[in-house]
C-alpha cells in the first residue's frame, strides 16, 4: 500500500509539474492556414516535442510577414517563415536559400542532415537568441517566362521580371542580366505575370496552380527547368525559451521527416504539363551556374545578405558530386 501510494504521489508530482510548465507559442505561417501541410508539420513536431516536456502551442498566419513582426515583437516564442524573411535574424541557415547554390533536391537533404549531425554547424545554427531548429523543403525555385525561347542567359536582357519586394538576390541578378526590375508582392505576381504586365517571375512549382500561372504560360511560354534557389520554410525559436537540447532534436526531427516533406513538393512539380517545362542544355546550365557564381559574391561581399561559411559548405558540396564545374578551381567562395 505504501508503494501505491508513493507511487500516486509522484505521479501527481510529475503532473504538477507539467502544469507549472508555461507553454510555448509558435507562429506558423502556411498560405492555407491551420488546415494547411506546414502547419501539420509544425503540430506533428509540437507532438515529439511534448514528449521533450515543451508544450509547443500554435498560432495559423496566412501572411507571412505578419507573422515575423509578431515573433520580433515578443508576441510568439518561434516562428515558421521562408529563409529569405528570416535573413535579418541569421545569416548561417537562410544562406540554403542563396542563389543558385543547391542545384537538387539531394544536395539540399544532404546540408539539412549536416547541420542536424554535426555540432560545428549546429553551433552556427544560432545567433544570439534566435536558432534555427528545422527546416523544411518548400520546393525549387524556377523562371516562369512568357516566351521560351527566351530562357537563356542573353534572352533574359530587355525582359521586365517581376522582382519580390523583400528578395536580396533576385535584383542583384536582374541587375546582371540586364533586365528590368518590376516590383510585386505574393498578391500582385501572379495577376501581373499572367496580364503581361511583367515578362517572367519566379516561384516554385507550388504557386502554378494557386497563382494560375497556365493563363501566361498559354501562347509558348514555359518554366526553365533549372532551379534559381532552394525556397524553405525554417522554424526559428527564442533558445532561452526552450530547453537547451531543443533546437538538436528538432533539427533531426525535421530531417527525419525531409523526404516525407519534399514527396509534397515532387507531387506538385509532376502536376505541371510535361509540355510546360523547358529544358537546358549544358552550355546554358554552364552560364547560369557563373551567373549565380557572381551574384552571390557580390552579396555576399557587398550586401551582406549571405554567410560565407554557408556557401564554402555548399561549393564543397557541388564540387564533390562534380569537380569538373569551374567554380571547382576558383577560390571565390
Amino acid at each position: 500500500m505504501n508503494r501505491l501510494r508513493h507511487l500516486i504521489l509522484l505521479i501527481a508530482s510529475l503532473w504538477a509539474g507539467a502544469a507549472l510548465a508555461e507553454p510555448r507559442m509558435a507562429c506558423v505561417y502556411d498560405p492555407v492556414g491551420r488546415a494547411g501541410d506546414y502547419h501539420r508539420m509544425v503540430e506533428e513536431l509540437a507532438v515529439a516535442a511534448a514528449g521533450w516536456g515543451v508544450e509547443l502551442q500554435l498560432r495559423a498566419y496566412t501572411d507571412e510577414e505578419t507573422a515575423v513582426r509578431d515573433y520580433q515583437a515578443g508576441q510568439c516564442d518561434a516562428v515558421l517563415a521562408t529563409g529569405v524573411r528570416l535573413q535579418r535574424f541569421n545569416r548561417f541557415p537562410t544562406t540554403l536559400e542563396a542563389i543558385g547554390a543547391l542545384p537538387s533536391y539531394g544536395e539540399l537533404k544532404a546540408m539539412v542532415d549536416a547541420v542536424a549531425r554535426y555540432p560545428s554547424a549546429a553551433a552556427r545554427m544560432r545567433a544570439g537568441d534566435h536558432e534555427t531548429v528545422g527546416i523544411v523543403p518548400v520546393g525549387a525555385v524556377y523562371l516562369f517566362l512568357h516566351d521560351r525561347k527566351r530562357g537563356t542567359v542573353e534572352g533574359l536582357a530587355g525582359l521586365r521580371i517581376g522582382t519580390m519586394d523583400y528578395d536580396k538576390a533576385a535584383p542583384v541578378m536582374v541587375d546582371r542580366v540586364g533586365a528590368v526590375q518590376v516590383p510585386v508582392d505574393l498578391g500582385s505576381v501572379g495577376p501581373r505575370f499572367n496580364n503581361g504586365d511583367v515578362d517572367v517571375c519566379y516561384m516554385s512549382a507550388a504557386g502554378y496552380r494557386p497563382f494560375e500561372l497556365e493563363r501566361g504560360l498559354q501562347k509558348g511560354g514555359g518554366i526553365l527547368r533549372y532551379p534559381l534557389a532552394q525556397a524553405t520554410l525554417q522554424l526559428m525559436v527564442r533558445a532561452p525559451r526552450f530547453p537547451a537540447d531543443f533546437g538538436a532534436k528538432a533539427r533531426q526531427h525535421f530531417a527525419a521527416h525531409f523526404d516525407a516533406n519534399l514527396a509534397l513538393v515532387l507531387a506538385v512539380e509532376k502536376d505541371i504539363p510535361a509540355g510546360l517545362w523547358v529544358e537546358v542544355t549544358p552550355a546554358q546550365k554552364a552560364a547560369y551556374d557563373e551567373l549565380f557564381l557572381r551574384s552571390r559574391v557580390r552579396l555576399r561581399d557587398e550586401q551582406g545578405a549571405y554567410d560565407g561559411n554557408m556557401l564554402n559548405a555548399m561549393k564543397k558540396l557541388r564540387c564533390s558530386g562534380d569537380a569538373s564545374r569551374p567554380e571547382c578551381a576558383e577560390n571565390l567562395e
